[in-house]
């Protein structure tokens, strides 16, 4: 059974579709150098909302999400795919990762940023979900550290006696004497 859904089909799958703004539509014609064809021109003509519509239409839904401090966990998948240098500098903590979705615990301060580092890093979409600076500091401070590497010597070569031969002459720039060639009698 279909869930009923308030509006417009159209503007609903506009919003599926990922919500696209004239901004938006205007970078990505100008980077295939399709900025001034007629679809362009014509789409860009009719009310296709900016980013200042979408940003307001989410004020107006009761102010940013908030997330609680009992939640503000990092998650173990994201801090095997983020820098935790990247986490620091942009202060934020994610803190759920799904297929196409990132939960991002981020102060308000730089929100943006951090939406946008993450993003770019992630290559997913990104929901911000707005936290205390404290927990985040806390947070932040509990990230799991990174696998150190042990050195332990070179690699063993069991090359066959060819390939050990090639090495050596060729990659360790040994210089070969030349061949003595029997003379010729006339």
């Amino acid at each position: 059974m279909r869930e009923a859904r308030p509006g417009s089909p159209v503007f609903e799958a506009a919003v599926l579709g990922g919500a696209v703004t004239r901004e938006r539509l205007e970078r990505a014609a100008l980077a295939e150098g399709q900025a001034e064809a007629a679809l362009v021109r014509a789409l860009l003509a009719q009310p296709l909302p900016g980013f200042a519509d979408l940003v307001r239409a989410w004020e107006t839904g009761g102010g940013p999400m908030r997330l609680d401090p009992s939640l503000l966990k990092v998650s173990v998948r994201a801090a095997r795919l983020l820098d935790p240098v990247l986490m620091r500098r942009e202060r934020c903590v994610p803190v759920a990762i799904y297929d196409d979705i990132c939960v991002l615990a981020v102060e308000a301060e730089n929100a943006a940023r951090a939406v946008e580092a993450v993003k770019a890093a992630l290559r997913r979409s990104i929901l911000p979900v707005q936290a205390d600076a404290a927990d985040l500091e806390a947070a932040l401070a509990n990230l799991p550290s990174a696998a150190r590497a042990t050195y332990q010597g070179p690699i063993p070569r069991r090359d066959p006696a060819v390939h050990s031969r090639f090495r050596d002459l060729v990659l360790g720039g040994t210089v070969l004497d030349a061949v003595p060639l029997p003379e010729e009698r006339a």
